[in-house]
């Protein structure tokens, strides 16, 4: 999956290059119709250039200088003339969707921000769309969440963490913050997962869910070399801006692939990338699986919220 993401992304970026580049040389037909001065300065400077590499490259190198101050006072005319028939200066520019990179998705062979973005929104889409969580998007939601079915201290607690769930959405672009929910089955530990993730995608902020069996193949697909390595499914792991990873516990992880899993929790730490985490084991339980180590960089790291209550689930279908 992560793979066929990535190619299809870099043939848009192809297109994308191909119609910029079509849309430049349209503008400047109509520039040399509008403006017929504007196409004989374009000769004019290409003349000039190729004057100035003869002379530099016979050694005629000291009238280079004027060569250039005429390409300088032309390039200046070519501006002029436009603004004055109402164009902006840079009309026959190349007009890219992302500048930085040029619309080619990458920056001296690093991926640009914006490849980033579009990796982790496709790998945001096709997550939820193959986990079948992204139906849940619609109908698990902050508008959605009641507090009916929670009373006494399950209540005050409850109340608390979706207070904290909201704080985490509204202040995510300007704040570093990780979350790990823990607590039995069908507590709502998922349910506030996808309150989350609905509204940090409606900002269009790009979330990766996964749940701990899908993470299990991907960790092990990527350190047996077969699998989503490369560009798009491991290590989209690493930089998409929201990582949610669900049911953790419920997956079976050897040592190494336990290594990988904190190696990616402790680069996105780096990075302030944040990370929730949501399991149906205790902290004494983690410390079990996971050993010590992982569990003091999970206390240190998140912020832990523990959900307390009967299963939610169970109880719709009484009521029902």
């Amino acid at each position: 999956m992560g793979d066929s993401i990535y190619r299809e992304i870099m043939t848009d970026y192809e297109r994308q290059l191909a119609s910029d580049k079509r849309a430049q040389r349209s503008r400047i037909q109509e520039v040399y119709t509008r403006v017929p001065r504007y196409r004989e300065l374009e000769n004019r400077t290409a003349d000039l250039s190729a004057e100035a590499a003869i002379k530099a490259a016979t050694g005629l190198k000291d009238e280079v200088p004027l060569i250039m101050h005429e390409l300088t006072r032309i390039s200046a005319e070519k501006k002029r003339i436009l603004v004055e028939a109402g164009l902006p200066e840079d009309y026959i520019s190349l007009q890219y969707r992302c500048p930085d990179c040029r619309d080619t998705g990458y920056i001296n062979g690093k991926k640009c921000h914006c490849l980033e973005q579009r990796l982790s929104q496709k790998l945001t889409e096709s997550n939820y769309a193959s986990s079948g969580a992204y139906n849940k998007l619609q109908t698990e939601s902050f508008a959605t969440f009641s507090f009916d079915y929670f009373s006494g201290s399950d209540l005050d607690n409850m109340k608390m963490i979706y207070s904290a769930a909201k704080e985490f959405v509204e202040g995510f672009a300007d704040s570093y913050r990780n979350m790990l929910f823990y607590g039995g089955v069908g507590c709502g530990k998922s349910f506030m997962s996808n309150c989350i993730a609905g509204a940090l995608i409606d900002k269009g902020v790009a979330v990766v869910y996964v749940s701990a069996i899908r993470l299990f193949d991907i960790l092990t697909g990527h350190h047996f070399g077969r699998g989503e390595t490369g560009s798009a499914g491991y290590d989209t792991l690493f930089t998409c801006p929201l990582l949610i990873i669900d049911d953790l516990g419920t997956e079976i992880m050897s040592t190494a692939i336990i290594s990988e899993l904190f190696n990616i929790l402790n680069e996105r730490d780096l990075g302030s990338r944040p990370t929730i985490i949501s399991t149906n084991l205790t902290l004494d339980e983690i410390k079990e699986k996971y050993n010590d180590r992982s569990l003091s960089r999970i206390i240190g790291n998140y912020e832990l919220y523990k959900f307390t209550g009967e299963d939610l689930r169970l109880k719709r279908r009484r009521e029902a």
